[in-house]
């Protein structure tokens, strides 16, 4: 073979390897930017999808509206995690103010209060923040006429607080510093022994008194050196435990409520007959699964005997009731939570619709009501029973939109706080005809 001809050779070996790298580079190109393009087309797609078409019995006479626009402030368009309480004469309503649903180290808690509850009659009232660090899920109590907020702050991107800080007003109107709680629980080894322990690393959810005794439930985690993060439903070993207190400052353990499969954002309320019954959101009863969802995503309703320390439980797969308030009104149990349009066999799929709903709790089921006006990321409720009326809080992406619950936290986040009030003679009602009897 003489030199040009090797040449020849060597020059079409040489673009045959060009082509072959440009290929390469275009299919792994093609891999980098179809997920970003099909992404890009589905939020496109969320944004374009219309909302659906409300509709309400006129026995419930719901009314609804924006007490809190999500505005244009960079950084401060996400508002959440809402809680709501009437004291001193006014409407007080918490909620957080962020950048989107995960940590934001520069949130804060806004409270606000109305003298009636209607729209552009709010002033601020208060901010917490603490430095550098996310805070979430606040929640009121007025024990003894000291208007209380407890919250979690949260140390994770993907949210998961395991520790709960307090504070307090005398006025409504001027808060002390908030300080993280400690609280009185009790260990049980299979030793036989039994040891009492003042710990932080609890999650309160929301406080209710019952005679002179405030009670909440509390998800935290016993018997090992790892405290996990106990704000993830899903963590195995994450247990919801029932506190109570007189003075809303010192917490002591009645009993350990739910064990058996993580589970937080647990709820109650007290029955006719005086003892509690409970809603707990678990992520999965044993079978791995998060941003997908999970099959065995539930509701679980606990209901005490033996004057709270012991409990029976009932599995309700028709939602995870994520964000929940629950409410007596007439001796029946009523929630405002987190509607996950189940039953499904992908429960807390990151990529499908959430509504805020009304339900009313039995001791063996939830009976779904209506939903609200809502979609995207929303509940995460409060609730005040005045003058014949139910006042709910809730925040939602807006209601003209129809977002899945990913976009709502990550990318179209502009978020509103709203209330929702419905008459409780025509709620009762309306139970009856949905089957609540």
């Amino acid at each position: 073979m003489n030199l040009q001809n090797l040449k020849n050779l060597l020059d079409k070996a040489s673009r045959n390897k060009k082509k072959i790298i440009k290929t390469i580079l275009i299919i792994i190109l093609a891999i980098l930017i179809s997920p970003i393009a099909y992404l890009g087309a589905w939020i496109i797609y969320n944004d374009l999808r219309p909302a659906p078409n409300y509709t309400y019995d006129p026995m419930l006479q719901l009314s609804h509206w924006t007490v809190v626009d999500t505005g244009d402030i960079t950084g401060k368009t996400h508002n959440s995690n809402t809680d709501m309480i009437f004291y001193n004469n006014f409407y007080y309503i918490v909620f957080q103010q962020s950048k989107w649903h995960i940590q934001d180290e520069d949130g804060s808690l806004i409270v606000i209060r109305s003298p009636d509850a209607s729209q552009g009659s709010w002033e601020t009232i208060h901010t917490i923040k603490l430095p550098n660090t996310d805070v979430r899920d606040p929640k009121f109590a007025n024990i003894s006429d000291r208007l209380f907020i407890y919250f979690l702050p949260n140390y994770r991107f993907d949210p998961a607080p395991n520790t709960t800080y307090y504070l307090y007003s005398d006025d409504g109107l001027t808060f002390t510093v908030p300080q993280e709680l400690q609280v009185n629980v009790t260990y049980k080894y299979d030793t036989g022994i039994t040891e009492n322990v003042t710990t932080a690393g609890w999650n309160l959810w929301r406080p209710k008194r019952l005679n002179d005794t405030w009670y909440v439930l509390a998800s935290g985690r016993k018997y090992t050196e790892d405290p996990g993060s106990i704000g993830d439903a899903d963590v195995t070993g994450t247990m919801t435990i029932l506190l109570k207190s007189q003075d809303g400052l010192n917490w002591t353990e009645v009993s350990e409520v739910y064990t058996t499969h993580g589970n937080g954002e647990a709820c109650l309320d007290f029955l006719p007959s005086g003892e509690i019954i409970t809603t707990h959101r678990v992520g999965s009863m044993g079978l791995p699964g998060y941003a997908f969802g999970n099959p065995h995503g539930a509701t679980v309703i606990g209901t005490s005997y033996n004057n709270f320390k012991n409990w029976s439980f009932a599995v309700e797969f028709q939602t995870r009731l994520d964000g929940s308030t629950l409410f007596t009104w007439n001796g029946r149990i009523f929630a405002v939570g987190r509607n996950h349009l189940g039953p499904r066999a992908d429960m807390g799929n990151h990529f499908t619709v959430k509504r805020t709903a009304f339900y009313e709790v039995k001791t063996d089921r939830l009976v779904h009501l209506f939903d609200l006006p809502s979609c995207g990321d929303t509940a995460y409720t409060g609730v005040v029973l005045k003058d014949g009326w139910v006042y709910a809080s809730y925040y939602t992406n807006p209601i003209n939109k129809n977002y899945a619950w990913f976009v709502g936290q990550l990318f179209l986040v502009k978020s509103n706080i709203r209330i929702a009030k419905v008459n409780l003679t025509g709620l009762l009602a309306f139970a009856d005809l949905m089957g609540g009897v």
